[in-house]
């Protein structure tokens, strides 16, 4: 197929996915666009894609599913019968039907997955969890793989002659209700608006930024990431009797799984 540019679209609050799929899509060694949509303010970002265009997707998993914010997005893009491939980044438990759940949702939209991979960064909650990844490693597998979906993308004869791709998963998908623990802010908060500004779901008020909507916040800890005062927490005590449980059940490492 003659592809004349690839249109990435992430969801990104702790960073790493976006630079994943930064990197994916720079060895995939089309143009690219990078659309951002983390923030609550890129909400509306609308997108069309032609027919000559690749659409990739990359999202953070949460309890084995797509987050909501990817679900949501997919309605904001015109789509022309285009390929795609899509991107899950995990924390090292596990991605259960984080690649079936978005496959589904494309091809109903008349949208073919060409190659998928789930990689594994630093757990944005447990953080001592797959730390230093995504690693060297990682990113020799991520390079090796965008180099694999463009060659099958450049030998595919039609839109019509991709065939369906194999992805694990399980039909209905594995439910989620998120997580009770919820960062918030401290005494070395100034109040700068860095978390009110990047929030994905605008779950801190502006006039008084240590607080969080628990009702609205999904615990991507964002905040905590961009934080320049270091003040956004979760409760101490019940983060390490979560954590230590957590490390022993899910601290060794895996490697990324690929499908093409």
């Amino acid at each position: 197929m003659d592809i004349k540019k690839v249109k990435t679209i992430f969801f990104s609050p702790g960073r790493k996915t976006g630079n994943i799929a930064s990197i994916f899509s720079r060895h995939l060694g089309y143009d690219y666009e990078r659309y951002d949509i983390t923030s609550h303010k890129k909400r509306d970002t609308k997108i069309e894609l032609a027919s000559d265009e690749v659409a990739v997707f990359a999202y953070p998993v949460y309890g084995g599913r797509v987050v909501d914010i990817m679900v949501n997005q997919l309605e904001n893009i015109v789509f022309n019968n285009n390929i795609a491939v899509v991107l899950a980044v995990y924390g090292n438990r596990a991605y259960e039907d984080a690649l079936l759940e978005i496959q589904d949702l494309l091809e109903a939209k008349g949208v073919k997955v060409a190659a998928a991979g789930a990689f594994i960064a630093n757990h944005s909650i447990m953080r001592k969890v797959a730390v230093g990844r995504p690693d060297e490693k990682d990113m020799e597998i991520l390079e090796d793989f965008a180099k694999k979906v463009r060659n099958k993308i450049d030998n595919l004869e039609s839109f019509e002659k991709l065939e369906k791709l194999k992805l694990p998963g399980n039909h209905p998908y594995r439910k989620y209700n998120g997580i009770p623990l919820k960062p918030k802010g401290n005494r070395k908060c100034v109040a700068c608006g860095a978390c009110v500004n990047n929030c994905p779901m605008n779950a801190i008020p502006k006039e008084n930024p240590r607080y969080t909507d628990k009702s609205k916040c999904i615990t991507c800890m964002g905040c905590h990431v961009i934080c320049p005062q270091n003040a956004r927490h979760l409760n101490v005590l019940l983060h390490e009797l979560s954590e230590i449980p957590f490390k022993m059940k899910y601290g060794k490492r895996k490697e990324p799984d690929i499908f093409i």
